[in-house]
């Protein structure tokens, strides 16, 4: 019998169920004895991945005419499938990325609002809006093209294709704009750049033109995006009796490859009712389809939930659509449903329990969606702001690894202003094989493989929150310009005389620090700036925008100076956060570091260090390790990440272990403090090597109160040891929760990651 577990589907046996025989048993049809078979025979390939939706629904109709099948599954052995570990293993990852090594670029694009896909032939296509300026596009309404045929490597001159249509409002029955209309808004008369689908049957690529209200034209290639004409189009009301706009805030649409409508074009759309955006929230997402290669499109039924927009759409391995939509008129997740009828209906509504939609101060955000084309796996990658920052910074793109099921992986592609995001992947065979562009409404694009975004990367560092911060205590520093680190012999610096000053011959210069917790408002300065020098102070945010800066700190050493001259206003609000300071640096000017007062308690809010709304939690895991992503380190004190080879017992750790951290000084104590995870089961194990020192764990509750502390690990190299706790603690109570650890280490000591050998749902 099924039972649900987590985000997906397992099957279990049940020991209570007998079997009570029956006169006579119905012979099975061969369909369903194919259907169980497959139940009974199956394993999964890649992580996540379960038995599909059909396959469910058609066991349940053999369970429902035979208590035969009930008894085969209640008496096994069947080898029935478990819930899966949703990370792939090192073996795993090899499969998805093809063994190719890390590929990353980044570059800035003159794009502010584009769409992306990519030709038969493999040549990327990057639409965008240039031009004759548009009230609501900004930079203009002519449709351009680049064109890049190696790959994403080089890129042709931007050219155009067309130019917009002006809608006749007369023709189409569209009265004067009186608040539930609109005609005679000039604005809403422009059809331009709509998103985009390529038939992968033809080769055809089309662009659909929208407004608030879809023109029945679209431009179309024949020859890989070279050339273009307008061809005219017929849409078909939906059952509101309104027409839809696939306009460029939706994904480019898909040709499906599976099912009885093999071949037909689906594309993710949206209907504005009165086609006003006053009424957004009766507007809906919904999806456009064509069976005749794109000359008429029909619309599906609308997204279960008014308010909806901005959607995206993929094909699944076994024919069903997954549409992903934005909330769009409220705060919240990402809604999803599903299709079984190749985009007709939409069923199993629901809000999904990891994607955040855009940032906390707006009503989401429009996000891209792909599903990687391979036959093997359903590995969906989604690229969004980050949730916990205003103003849509910082994109991330998440992975899946079972078709949406779960989101275990994450990883940041750029610091900074991100907001809309388009994604698109290269073509099988050509030169844009293996690659995934995305381009961000914020001017820039990126190209990069599965090898680099399963990667975790170098470890970035976040200072845990503490009352000094000194550039003697070789944590803080994290990059320089023009300047030089040196040794200060002036008798009111002996405490700590390690400074930064600029380079023989540089007018200004600049000292960055590494990201830290920032533990209070009140901030103290310890400086040199005499005579014709200088010191300016900025405090940046996770994205790197400039949240506070100071006017010009002058005078000679001054030892831990509070500042009281914000240019904007007191620091307060960002207390608790991820923060990074710059000093700008001019003439004579030293610095040494900055201190705070009315720094509370180290680990008061432990488990709070996170996203402002504290909802994200790792998902549970057999193993978690100093390198991972999403990260498993959250901040450190006076510790940081080391690679493998720097350890003197490389040879002896386990396979897939390239990160240890330790102790920055080890002549005085230090830790690293985890991210929020859901703890996975009763028995903690760890792998570190104490040397000289030791080992601690301690364990926080969600709301940072301390739970518990283990026993010291000691002597030598400890591979998967069990985590003793002091006092008869267990874990029992707090399976599941989500919790925080924290290592506490001192002397040479060093720790790999943690190991749970038994997950809860198994």
């Amino acid at each position: 019998m099924p039972t649900f577990s987590g985000p997906s589907w397992r099957f279990v046996r049940s020991p209570r169920l007998t079997w009570p025989p029956e006169p006579k048993i119905p012979p099975l049809q061969p369909r369903q004895w194919i259907s169980l078979i497959k139940v009974i025979t199956w394993e999964p390939s890649l992580p996540g991945e379960v038995l599909s939706p059909k396959h469910l629904r058609e066991l349940m109709k053999v369970l429902s005419q035979s208590t035969l099948i009930l008894f085969l599954l209640a008496s096994g052995p069947l080898g029935v499938a478990q819930q899966p570990d949703p990370f792939p293993t090192p073996g795993e990852i090899t499969n998805i990325t093809g063994g190719a090594e890390p590929f990353f670029e980044i570059w800035d694009e003159d794009n502010v609002y584009g769409v992306l896909d990519v030709a038969m032939d493999g040549t990327v296509l990057m639409f965008s809006l240039q031009g004759d300026p548009h009230p609501d596009k900004r930079r203009g309404s002519k449709i351009y093209l680049k064109r890049s045929k190696d790959g994403g490597a080089t890129w042709s001159e931007k050219k155009l294709i067309g130019k917009p249509v002006i809608l006749d409002v007369e023709k189409l029955g569209i009265g004067p704009y009186d608040g539930k209309g609109w005609g005679n808004d000039k604005h809403h008369r422009i059809a331009s750049l709509g998103t985009s689908v390529v038939d992968e049957t033809t080769g055809d690529i089309m662009i659909f033109l929208t407004a608030l209200h879809p023109a029945l034209s679209m431009y179309k290639s024949k020859d890989h995006g070279k050339t273009w004409t307008l061809e005219d189009i017929t849409f078909r009301k939906d059952s509101r009796g309104f027409l839809p706009i696939p306009n460029g805030a939706c994904d480019p649409g898909i040709t499906l490859r599976q099912g009885p409508h093999k071949g037909r074009l689906l594309v993710p759309s949206r209907v504005m009712p009165n086609y006003s955006k006053q009424e957004e929230g009766k507007g809906y997402t919904n999806a456009v389809y064509s069976d005749d290669h794109g000359k008429t499109w029909h619309q599906s039924a609308p997204f279960p939930l008014d308010g909806t927009g901005e959607s995206g759409l993929v094909e699944l391995r076994d024919g069903t659509i997954y549409l992903n939509s934005r909330t769009h008129t409220r705060k919240g997740n990402r809604w999803v449903a599903f299709s079984d009828d190749s985009g007709e209906s939409w069923r199993d509504l629901h809000q999904d329990d990891e994607l955040f939609d855009g940032p906390p101060d707006v009503y989401g955000c429009k996000a891209g969606l792909l599903r990687l084309d391979r036959d093997d796996a359903d590995i969906l990658l989604f690229s969004t702001p980050s949730s916990d920052l205003p103003g849509r910074k910082n994109i991330r793109v998440w992975v899946s690894f079972d078709g949406g099921k779960s989101w275990p992986l994450n990883r940041l592609i750029k610091r900074g202003p991100g907001n809309y995001t388009w994604l698109t992947q290269g073509r099988k065979g050509t030169p844009s094989e293996g690659f995934i562009y995305l381009l961000s409404g914020k001017d820039w694009m990126a190209r990069f493989n599965m090898a680099w975004l399963l990667d975790a990367g170098e470890p970035e560092v976040l200072l845990s929150k503490r009352s000094t911060y000194r550039f003697a205590d070789q944590d803080l520093f994290h990059a320089a310009e023009n300047t030089e680190a040196f040794t200060s012999s002036e008798p009111r610096m002996t405490e700590s005389p390690l400074g930064y000053r600029l380079e023989k011959g540089s007018l200004e210069g600049r000292v960055l620090t590494r990201r830290f917790v920032l533990p209070s408002g009140k901030m103290k300065v310890s400086y040199h700036a005499p005579e014709d020098a200088r010191i300016q102070l900025a405090i940046m945010d996770d994205s790197d925008s400039r949240l506070r800066d100071t006017h010009a700190l002058t005078g000679s050493y001054q030892i831990d100076k509070i500042i009281d001259n914000w240019q904007d206003g007191p620091i307060d609000e960002w207390v608790g956060k991820p923060v990074q300071v710059q000093f700008q640096l001019h003439g004579g000017a030293e610095i040494f570091g900055f201190a705070f007062d009315d720094v509370s308690t180290p680990g008061s809010d432990t488990a709070s260090i996170g996203p402002s709304d504290h909802r994200f939690v790792l998902p549970p895991r057999h193993e978690y390790l100093m390198a991972q992503n999403p990260p498993f380190v959250r901040s450190v004190e006076n510790a940081g990440p080391f690679p493998v080879s720097d350890n003197p017992v490389p040879k002896h750790l386990p396979l897939g272990i390239r990160t240890s951290y330790r102790l920055a000084d080890t002549g005085r104590p230090g830790h690293v403090l985890t991210s929020k995870l859901s703890l996975p089961g009763r028995e903690m194990k760890i792998s570190c090597h104490p040397g000289s020192g030791t080992v601690t764990v301690s364990l926080f509750d969600e709301n940072g109160a301390l739970l518990s502390t283990s026993k010291p690990l000691r002597d030598g190299l400890k591979l998967r040891s069990l985590v003793e706790w002091t006092d008869g603690f267990i874990l029992k109570e707090h399976v599941s929760k989500p919790v925080t650890l924290r290592f506490e280490l001192t002397a040479d000591a060093q720790v790999y990651g943690l190991h749970f050998d038994q997950v809860f749902w198994e």
